[in-house]
């Protein structure tokens, strides 16, 4: 089974077996569609959910109380891809992109994505390693990003606007 994940579970919320999750999509009412999330590859019925101030509080059956609850804490929460939403053109699930090959606009190979950054800022920031180990992020914007090529985990920039903008880790 393919799985996408969608939050992290970042505490126990009461004495009944709640967690509270912080959301890993762009819209958190999108968990109101789930019947089913993956613990870790184990399949968990939602049982209840409301939504507060950006976090979504899930009862999931079989977490029965504060100490079952506290046992999920830092685990994410994943759905079988089939279940997830239609993206628009230029719209990409994190998970796709991490491990894409960040390429010059000549192929050159510059790096790896290993992670996606949503600060809750205007763009999204892209981290990256490259081939010597050495860190770096850059902005997620189009006139950065030349094309994005999830079948071939390709992800083309311009480099010289992309040493403009980027950041290096020491």
């Amino acid at each position: 089974m393919d799985y996408i994940t969608v939050g992290e579970i970042i505490k126990a919320q009461g004495i009944a077996g709640e967690v509270k999750v912080k959301p890993l999509t762009a819209c958190a009412e999108r968990f109101g569609k789930l019947r089913v999330l993956y613990i870790d590859g184990k399949p968990y019925k939602m049982l209840g959910l409301r939504i507060d101030r950006g976090y979504v509080f899930l009862k999931l059956q079989g977490v029965d109380d504060r100490n079952a609850a506290e046992m999920l804490r830092g685990k994410f929460l994943s759905i079988d891809r089939v279940n997830a939403v239609e993206l628009d053109d230029g719209e990409y699930f994190i998970t796709d992109l991490i491990g894409c090959a960040v390429v010059d606009e000549n192929g050159k190979e510059l790096g790896k994505i290993t992670d996606v950054l949503q600060n809750g800022g205007a763009v999204d920031v892209i981290c990256a390693v490259s081939s010597l180990g050495k860190e770096f992020r850059f902005p997620f914007l189009n006139r950065i990003v030349s094309s994005v090529n999830i079948a071939e985990k390709k992800f083309a920039v311009i480099e010289k606007l992309l040493n403009e903008v980027c950041v290096y880790d020491d």
